[in-house]
């Protein structure tokens, strides 16, 4: 009687990590931002997979945040398109008196002076994502500062019949900051107080320090901010509806534009705000 052996089954080569990645990947090709699917692998190959899918996430996440800005974007550019086009049809019409025409060039140039500080913040915000805004550091007092770019708009408050003026300690408190920069940050928080106070209320902007940072508050007396709505305040183009009834202009980009050039001192802006009772916007930089 022969003797016979059973044949071993031929063992199935294992496939290594790159292979099975570049397999999952040819598999979700038509869906660039799919994850992949990490179930079953082990070792180095989930570990590939997860890092890919974290870098996928975070792309998508981008798409979704550029496509949000595009439509934000839209939105605001339709409001002064339609009331420009509006304007000009409407005296293009028929003959008018000079005066109404004089009127209508000046409605008009409201609205492209709003288009181009939106475009200007738009450039500004999109410059300073993408690291293209270089900023100038010098060893400031921030009392005197403060108090210079407080005078540049007493001016627009006395026009509302707002009370405003500057607070600081008299020894000096120094930083090193953009000076040009930073107006703008104070420009866009007095601004705002001035617009959403009422007439005879008043704005303070007051400096005070610890040992390791100085705070710089704009503390107004005006209509206030729902608390519901403070979370968002430096996001772009978000406006309350309370802010939009107190003031129909506006992109909602100057508190962006705060915070970014906030974080790049390395300090933080805050906001604390009660409706009806005002608002104080905190602006925390790094002492020398």
């Amino acid at each position: 009687m022969g003797i016979f052996s059973r044949a071993r089954p031929e063992a199935v080569p294992r496939e290594d990590p790159i292979s099975t990645i570049l397999r999952l990947l040819v598999e979700t090709e038509k869906h660039p931002l799919k994850r992949i699917p990490a179930a079953g692998l082990e070792g180095e190959a989930k570990e590939i997979a997860e890092r890919l899918n974290t870098r996928l996430d975070a792309v998508a996440s981008a798409e979704k945040e550029q496509q949000q800005f595009i439509a934000d974007v839209s939105h605001e550019l339709r409001t002064p398109l339609t009331v420009l086009r509006g304007t000009l049809e409407v005296v293009l019409e028929e003959d008018r008196p000079a005066e109404e025409y004089r009127e209508a060039i000046g409605d008009a140039l409201l609205e492209v002076r709003h288009l181009t500080r939106l475009s200007q913040n738009l450039l500004f915000l999109a410059r300073g994502q993408s690291g293209r805004v270089t900023l100038s550091f010098a060893n400031v007092d921030l009392g005197r500062f403060i108090v210079d770019v407080t005078r540049d708009l007493l001016p627009a408050a006395a026009d509302r019949g707002i009370d405003l003026a500057a607070e600081a300690p008299d020894e000096p408190v120094r930083a090193f900051i953009d000076a040009d920069r930073m107006q703008q940050v104070l420009h866009n928080l007095l601004e705002n107080a001035i617009r959403y106070t009422r007439p005879e209320d008043r704005i303070r902007v007051r400096l005070s320090s610890a040992p390791d940072e100085a705070t710089i508050e704009v503390i107004d007396t005006g209509i206030g901010i729902p608390p519901a709505d403070q979370p968002y305040v430096f996001e772009r183009f978000f406006r309350s509806d309370r802010a939009r009834r107190a003031y129909s202009g506006g992109s909602g980009l100057g508190l962006s534009i705060v915070r970014w050039i906030v974080e790049a001192h390395k300090g933080r802006v805050e906001v604390e705000s009660t409706v009806d009772r005002g608002t104080t916007f905190k602006v925390r930089l790094p002492l020398i």
